[in-house]
């Protein structure tokens, strides 16, 4: 049995356990510490991990990616910045680099942040500030391996190192439906170790990258863009896109030349047609007095002009008409829905979290594929695809009543022991809004039925509610529904049968759709962005949808993710709990245990 452990300590760092090719479990470090984005050495999910599966020995630990800035890492920077600190960066260190002829350093910038808590578990010691320094980088890479080394017990030459592109590339690959097909795989994404672009072509068991470039830098100006709106980059370009279509295309039309004076598609790659100095700065004065949904919807429809010819130009090239898609920008769902319209596009398939969350993940798929593990021969070794996303920790309903028992619950809230589904689909169906903290979590950061907030989809008025008293969101922002796949022809336009286990399509929907779901659609387009369940997939899951549907006649919920603003998705009982103290949730489902405040 070959045992293999993927590691990213990127932003919204994670580790992957794979076992001969299947994962076994794949954990963010956010959902241990609370804190949303961590970054760093992913320390406490790897420790659950070696708890969780007994993990010793391990053949191989990798590493995704063979870069890291210690800056960003000690200062764990996704994790620990505000709005503020954002453009405070732009200011005081990309303004200096790149107009003033300065080598400033983001260590000294934000090293005396009272309120940054640091990354603690390396030593970053004679690394820091040193980031374009060759020798400082193989030591700091040579002290990575040391530590992850440490943490599993195997010496540190089972430590490897992966290119950044690569674990994408095999992320998109392995984990979903077309794994064992002709397929093409793209990446786009603000920066890997050597691209920010990829195309690779697989045929049987070969695959080879045949183009990568440096000049998409399409995520790179959504990023800017979303900080120009006076939004945090690397966490909320989704509310961009889902601003973009309340702006009417009269004003869209009149924004989009500044955008469209910037990239053009040249062959295999995305290139510069007039490269400004800086992206953040230029784009801020060009798009100084321009309304802020006019920006979004030109924004987003230039990003998927771009992407479909892009796509198109991919499919002549390489005779190729199946696309798997992973890095930041394959997490833009409706780009992704503009791709898999286009005539040259038979299939799409995106898998879940496909930005670097998942780096882990392709670093343990691409090791085992290629067999770059002690005994693998350098030769192809088939991989096994995802059955479902729940690759996270659970928790027993013993261990949940003592949770509620810990938090004095009993007396304050409505206690039902022994809940089922009956009675969770007739309080739906009722109006309440529940809480469902059930089985394993998911991974990433779409909530799949376990740690999701649920809700009937008839009623537009639940949007209100969920958004103000309890998800805390922008009152622009849709809602997703979860629908059985029985239902899932009369609710969206999927002519061409994709796959959308993970909510990472969109799609039209259909009159139906727009009857039966209006608060779990898109208000402005009428598009769905679905988890479409299976009883394979998750069984208690597809039974309350299913009983859901006897007591309404909808084979759908409405379903977000079960946190409040500015936190990661509940990891633990506790943080169930707290959340809906804090929050105007009507109830949580606790595994078997059912909380109501009435």
């Amino acid at each position: 049995m070959t045992k293999i452990i993927g590691i990213s300590n990127s932003h919204d760092a994670s580790v992957t356990y794979l076992e001969d090719g299947r994962v076994v479990a794949a954990v963010q470090e956010e959902r241990f510490t609370n804190v949303k984005n961590d970054f760093g050495f992913p320390y406490n999910a790897c420790q659950w991990l070696i708890r969780e599966y007994g993990i010793t020995n391990p053949d191989l630990i990798v590493y995704a990616g063979e870069r890291t800035n210690p800056d960003i890492a000690y200062l764990r920077r996704e994790a620990n910045y505000s709005l503020q600190d954002w453009i405070k960066e732009q200011h005081e260190y990309w303004k200096p680099l790149l107009f003033e002829g300065r080598t400033p350093s983001l260590y000294e910038i934000f090293k005396d942040s009272e309120k940054f808590k640091f990354d603690t578990y390396f030593n970053y010691e004679g690394f820091l500030g040193k980031y374009q320094d060759k020798e400082a980088h193989y030591r700091f890479q040579s002290e990575r391996a040391r530590f992850a080394a440490e943490v599993f017990g195997v010496p540190a030459d089972r430590v490897i190192f992966v290119p950044h592109e690569k674990c994408h590339q095999f992320y998109a690959l392995c984990s979903g439906p077309l794994h064992d097909q002709d397929v093409a795989m793209v990446t786009a994404e603000g920066m890997g170790d050597y691209s920010n672009e990829t195309v690779c072509v697989k045929r049987g068991r070969s695959v080879e990258e045949i183009s990568s470039g440096l000049e998409n830098r399409l995520a790179t100006l959504y990023r800017y863009v979303t900080l120009i709106l006076g939004m945090k980059p690397n966490e909320h370009e989704y509310k961009v896109m889902g601003l973009a279509p309340f702006a009417k295309m009269y004003d869209v039309e009149k924004v989009l030349p500044i955008f469209r004076e910037l990239m053009h598609v040249d062959g295999l790659n995305v290139k510069w047609k007039n490269q400004p100095k800086d992206l953040y700065f230029t784009m801020k004065d060009r798009l100084e007095g321009v309304r802020f949904d006019h920006i979004a919807g030109a924004l987003q429809l230039y990003l998927e002009e771009m992407l479909q010819e892009w796509f198109r130009n991919i499919a002549r090239t390489t005779g190729m008409r199946k696309f798997v898609f992973s890095g930041g920008l394959a997490q833009n769902i409706k780009a992704c829905k503009s791709i898999a319209e286009i005539d040259e596009v038979d299939d799409l398939f995106i898998c879940p979290a496909s930005g670097d969350t998942s780096l882990s993940v392709g670093a343990a798929y691409y090791a085992y594929a290629t067999g770059a593990f002690p005994g693998g021969g350098g030769q192809w070794h088939d991989t096994v695809p995802f059955e479902n996303a729940y690759l996270g920790h659970s928790f027993s309903n013993e261990e949940c009543l003592e949770a509620i028992e810990k938090a004095g619950l009993r007396g304050r809230f409505r206690i039902i022991e022994d809940a089922d589904n009956v009675l969770v689909a007739k309080l739906l169906a009722g109006g309440m809004v529940l809480a469902r903290f059930r089985g394993r979590m998911e991974f990433g950061m779409r909530a799949l039925g376990n740690r999701s907030i649920i809700a009937d989809p008839r009623d537009f008025s639940t949007l209100k509610k969920i958004n103000d008293q309890i998800k805390k969101r922008d009152f622009w922002m849709p809602f997703t529904p979860s629908m059985l796949d029985s239902y899932a022809e009369r609710y969206i336009v999927n002519p061409k049968g994709l796959k959308s286990p993970f909510m990472t399509m969109a799609f039209d929907t259909t009159p139906q759709g727009r009857k039966d779901l209006p608060a779990a659609i898109h208000p402005a387009d009428y598009t769905a962005r679905p988890q479409i369940v299976t009883a394979k997939a998750n069984p208690s899951y597809h039974d309350l949808l299913s009983r859901f549907a006897a007591e309404t006649g909808v084979g759908a919920l409405l379903n977000t993710s079960f946190n409040l603003s500015g936190y990661p998705i509940v990891g633990t009982p506790a943080q169930a709990i707290w959340t809906f103290e804090n929050s105007g949730l009507d109830g949580v489902l606790l595994e078997d245990t059912l909380v109501l405040r009435h």
